[in-house]
């Protein structure tokens, strides 16, 4: 069975090299609907004219309009497209400050450059199969910015991670 084989993926990058690159990994998974935009203005005609599922956006594309053009995806609902949809950010500046004005900017997951077809694949069916709850309040609008911890088993809330240290201690003086 191919998750993906449906989807409806857009590439923003005007990095030819990249952009191909993305195109053949995408498209190696099953991916048969591709759009390549190489400009945010082309971009901003197909986001709002053709129905897509994922975007895939180059950080530094017309830096800083790049992240205005999220923001945009953010605060509006448009007729082809939800201001949920999966929008992973593919960048080569993977330092803590980018990190954060991605993530602030809503991006639902950041892949950095060079990236494998396991790294793609691993980013895509988180963005689109472990969703985050959408979040839409005065200051941010975007996927919940912290991470869930199902497999953590000492984390069951702040009442009984405190209840467990006192407890540890405890046990430790006896």
């Amino acid at each position: 069975m191919n998750d993906f084989i449906d989807l409806r993926v857009m590439i923003v990058d005007n990095n030819n090299f990249i952009a191909k690159t993305l195109y053949s990994i995408l498209e190696a998974f099953g991916v048969r609907k591709l759009t390549i935009c190489d400009t945010l203005e082309e971009a901003e005609k197909k986001y709002y004219n053709i129905e897509l599922d994922v975007i895939f956006i180059d950080f530094m594309i017309e830096n800083p309009s790049g992240l205005g053009f999220l923001k945009n995806i953010r605060t509006s609902n448009t007729e082809k497209n939800p201001s949920d949809i999966p929008i992973i950010l593919n960048t080569g500046v993977t330092d803590i400050d980018t990190i954060t004005m991605a993530r602030d900017s809503g991006v639902t997951e950041v892949i950095g450059k060079p990236f494998s077809p396991d790294q793609v694949h691993q980013k895509l069916h988180n963005a689109l199969f472990n969703k985050r709850d959408f979040i839409n309040v005065d200051d941010y609008i975007g996927p919940n910015r912290r991470r869930r911890q199902f497999n953590n088993p000492e984390w069951d809330g702040d009442n009984e991670r405190r209840h467990s240290a006192t407890n540890n201690q405890n046990l430790a003086q006896d």
